[in-house]
């Protein structure tokens, strides 16, 4: 089974956009493999920088979304995890009948308690150290009861279309 045997990849995109603007995430919708079921929505220049950087992409980007595919796969449950710049991704599996069809989430907001980890971006990245600082003041964070409200929203969304 696949996601778009739930719903046309049109309403999926509804849902991924309905995220974006309600939360300000680089929201998205992927399948099991990892795979985007449409292009990015931007919560913050920086995580558009970063991945319009190819060092950056190679080195924070596509490890995290190894690292979170892995996770998605094998926990089959809501998670919250950090990547190297300190922003943290989003993430509700799509399971039906025990399959696990992909997840619905997104990145780039900051942990309440956490910060951009603009050394490592500057390393890990050919982006300029000012640029970096700027585009970082402007990232959302969000508290552990945000998480828990953005995770709840999902898992709403996705109940209706599992029933």
């Amino acid at each position: 089974m696949e996601l778009t045997d739930l719903m046309p990849v049109e309403d999926w995109v509804a849902l991924q956009e309905e995220l974006h603007e309600r939360y300000q995430l680089n929201a998205d919708v992927m399948d099991k493999e990892g795979k985007r079921l449409s292009g990015n929505t931007w919560g913050n220049e920086l995580c558009k920088a970063i991945r319009e950087d190819a060092k950056g992409f190679g080195a924070i980007c596509a490890p995290a979304g190894q690292m979170f595919l892995k996770l998605m796969q094998n926990g089959k449950k809501p998670f919250s995890e950090e990547c190297d710049a300190g922003m943290m991704r989003i993430s509700v599996p799509i399971i039906k009948d025990g399959e696990f069809l992909g997840a619905v989430g997104g990145c780039g907001l900051t942990p309440e308690d956490g910060e951009i980890d603009e050394f490592s971006i500057d390393m890990m990245s050919d982006l300029d150290a000012e640029r970096i600082t700027h585009m970082a003041m402007k990232v959302e964070s969000a508290s552990e009861e945000k998480v828990r409200e953005i995770q709840g929203f999902i898992e709403e969304k996705i109940a209706a279309l599992i029933k």
